[in-house]
C-alpha cells in the first residue's frame, strides 16, 4: 500500500497537487456555466464542482476558486443574480474544456471555440444547439471558505431538456447520449448506457 501524507501533499508542485485532489473527488458532471454582465455581454466557463443542496427548495451549489478579481463568471453571477449550467454530450467534451480559457472580459468563449448557439425565448442566456439539458439558477447566498474558495448556493428557476434527454415517470433522467463527465481537471468520460437503476434502500429488507 502506498500512503501519501499531508506533508507530501503540501510539497507537491501546485498543478500536480490540484490535479491529484480534483481526481480523488470522483466523477461528476462537467457543465458550461453561462452568465451575462451588466452590459449584456455573455461569458462562459467550465464548472464541475457542483452539487445539489436539497430538493425542497431545489437548490444547487457551485464552488469557485478564490476571487482574484478576474472571475467574470462569479462576478456576473453575483451581480446579475443568475447563471445557466449547461450539460453537453461527451462528443462536445473539447468545447466544455476549452471554454475555461479565461478570455478577456466581454469575450464570449463559445464564439471563440466556434460552438453553435442561439438565444431561447424566456431564457436569460444563449444555449449551445447540441445541449443535453440546462439549469437556470438564481443566486441565493455565498460563503468564503478557509482556503478563500467561494461556495455559492442558487435556487433552480428553470430546467431545459434537449432532444436527447427524457425524464421518466419516477423523475429519473434518461440519456440518449452520454453527458460529459469530468475526472479531475483535464480528463473526461461518459456513462455506461447499461447503467443500473437501483431502488431506494429499505431497512426492512434487512429485518430492521
Amino acid at each position: 500500500m502506498k500512503t501519501i501524507t499531508a506533508s507530501d501533499i503540501e510539497g507537491f508542485e501546485k498543478r500536480y497537487r490540484t490535479s491529484l485532489i480534483n481526481s480523488l473527488s470522483g466523477i461528476r458532471t462537467a457543465f458550461i456555466g453561462i452568465t451575462a454582465d451588466d452590459r449584456g455581454r455573455f461569458n462562459a466557463a467550465t464548472l464541475s464542482n457542483i452539487t445539489h443542496v436539497g430538493a425542497n427548495p431545489a437548490q444547487m451549489s457551485i464552488l469557485f476558486r478564490p476571487d482574484n478579481g478576474k472571475r467574470h463568471t462569479l462576478s456576473n453571477y453575483r451581480n446579475e443574480g443568475n447563471i445557466t449550467l449547461v450539460c453537453m454530450p461527451l462528443s462536445k467534451s473539447a468545447t466544455v474544456h476549452e471554454v475555461s480559457m479565461n478570455a478577456p472580459e466581454g469575450i464570449f468563449e463559445l464564439e471563440i471555440v466556434g460552438e453553435n448557439y442561439k438565444e431561447r425565448q424566456n431564457w436569460p442566456h444563449p444555449l449551445p444547439t447540441s445541449f443535453l439539458y440546462a439549469i437556470e439558477l438564481e443566486f441565493i447566498e455565498e460563503f468564503t471558505l478557509n482556503n478563500d474558495c467561494i461556495y455559492t448556493v442558487g435556487k433552480i428557476q428553470n430546467i431545459a431538456l434537449g432532444e436527447d434527454v427524457q425524464v421518466c415517470e419516477q423523475g429519473i433522467v434518461l440519456f440518449q447520449k452520454s453527458p460529459t463527465l469530468a475526472i479531475g481537471l483535464q480528463q473526461y468520460t461518459g456513462i455506461d448506457p447499461d447503467s443500473k437503476h437501483i431502488p431506494y434502500p429499505s431497512a426492512s429488507k434487512y429485518g430492521f
